[in-house]
């Protein structure tokens, strides 16, 4: 029987989640500093955010894979967590801090190491709490101190603007800095107390059953997903959700920065609402204990639904400051429901391919919904900013035309809108539930009792 998963282990599990997201916090705000002061063009980042994030997602499946090939012999992800985390620090240094002369090879090059370093942490770090976690109420509180972490490093992020040693607390090239080295002082005592106090080898179900040992890591990993219809409405339902939030965070820097001309307010509102969503985590963790996953992250998505279309009737004569906190706020609620569940309900559908496939592929699983995270992101970036420049929009400059003020609002506002509304056609269909999950540990746990 696997241990209890205790609220100190769960602690533990998700403290380098902090550091992670506090250097993942600028990367939807990092295009708009290279554009606005080193001059790159909109258009040529554009190009560079697809290329670079489409080569990077395709590293996911490879770590996935030998991230289970690894766990299937030492029971374990942590070489994976450890070196991604500590090469995630050099890469965010060199993005982040880039020389006056910065040009657009430089951009790219760092751009790519980011996210593949990125990769490297990220995708053993979410399997494993797959295996820490064992019925579904243990997978929600797990995954719900993850997204407490996620915003706790956002948070880290969106204060450094605010200290005193800068003039202004607009985001720049010098609160990018700084924000790259704490956090990369805080990574390591991070990483140390994950790795000594939660055992993850006790925790994981080894030895593996002789059948699940015995699948071919071809079976396991392809046969298997192209089988699981779960899998593949879990996807439809993540890829119309990633193209709503990815217009919106491709854009909502210059939106407010450049249209809305209130950049000196902009590390504050986000500030306030990442405080909301971690504060709120807990409650969406009980929420989704009470109503059930499926329900609360359909009510996730309408909170996200509307802060899409408050965005768009926002202008810059009336905005106010309580204003953009309110949309920041919405939004963030609705976002950090997604956070903590939508891990939760793969890690019951990897749960089901265990049982169905006899296959252990964890950390395949999760990389397939990173790479489709990072694909469908790469090109709702791409898609945002390039035409919202084909409309003529103009990071440098002090006016807009009516034009590009459309194209802008169309990209960040209407489109998220239809596409998260899409998504909820998909989260409808999803089949498994914490009774039928239920079913399945029972099962598993049979299985493993006479194996």
């Amino acid at each position: 029987m696997p241990q209890k998963l205790s609220t100190r282990k769960s602690l533990a599990y998700a403290l380098p989640v902090i550091t992670a997201n506090c250097l993942m916090a600028p990367i939807g705000i990092v295009q708009g500093i290279y554009a606005k002061y080193f001059g790159l063009s909109l258009a040529s980042i554009a190009m560079v955010l697809l290329f670079a994030r489409l080569f990077d997602a395709i590293s996911d499946p490879i770590v996935g894979y030998f991230g289970d090939r690894y766990y299937r012999h030492a029971g374990t992800y942590k070489p994976f967590v450890f070196v991604g985390g500590l090469l995630f620090v050099v890469s965010s240094y060199y993005l982040y801090a880039p020389p006056s002369d910065v040009d657009i090879t430089y951009f790219t090059l760092w751009f790519m190491a980011f996210y593949a370093t990125w990769t490297i942490f990220e995708v053993p770090h979410i399997a494993w709490a797959s295996q820490l976690a064992t019925t579904s109420a243990a997978k929600a509180k797990i995954y719900s101190f993850r997204a407490s972490a996620l915003y706790a490093g956002l948070s880290l992020f969106y204060v450094i603007p605010l200290l005193p040693i800068f003039e202004s607390q607009a985001i720049t090239p010098a609160t990018l800095k700084i924000s790259a080295i704490v956090a990369g002082v805080l990574m390591l005592p991070f990483l140390a107390v994950c790795l000594k106090t939660t055992d993850f080898s006790s925790e994981a179900k080894s030895p593996l059953p002789t059948s699940d040992r015995s699948t071919s890591p071809r079976e396991g990993n392809i046969g298997s997903i192209i089988k699981n219809k779960l899998l593949l409405v879990f996807i439809g339902a993540i890829v119309m959700s990633v193209l709503s939030s990815g217009l919106w965070y491709s854009l909502i820097f210059l939106y407010v920065d450049v249209y809305l001309g209130m950049g000196e307010h902009f590390a504050k509102v986000f500030l306030l609402a990442f405080i909301i969503g971690l504060v709120s985590t807990p409650l969406w963790y009980k929420l989704s204990v009470w109503l059930g996953k499926k329900a609360t992250w359909l009510f996730a998505t309408c909170l996200s639904i509307s802060s899409f279309i408050y965005t768009g009737t926002l202008s810059p004569d009336s905005t106010t400051m309580s204003q953009l906190v309110i949309l920041k706020a919405i939004q963030t609620l609705g976002f950090t429901g997604a956070n903590v569940l939508i891990p939760a309900v793969l890690s019951e559908i990897v749960d089901f391919s265990h049982w169905k496939y006899h296959s252990h592929n964890d950390a395949t699983y999760f990389a397939i919904y990173t790479f489709t995270t990072k694909s469908i992101t790469s090109i709702a970036t791409a898609l945002g900013l390039g035409i919202a420049g084909w409309y003529g929009f103009d990071a440098t400059a002090n006016i807009q035309s009516e034009l590009s003020i459309f194209g802008l609002t169309m990209m960040i506002s209407w489109l998220p809108v239809v596409f998260a509304a899409l998504s909820l056609i998909f989260v409808l269909r999803l089949p498994i539930n914490e009774r039928r999950h239920n079913v399945i540990r029972a099962r598993l746990a049979k299985r493993e009792e006479f194996s």
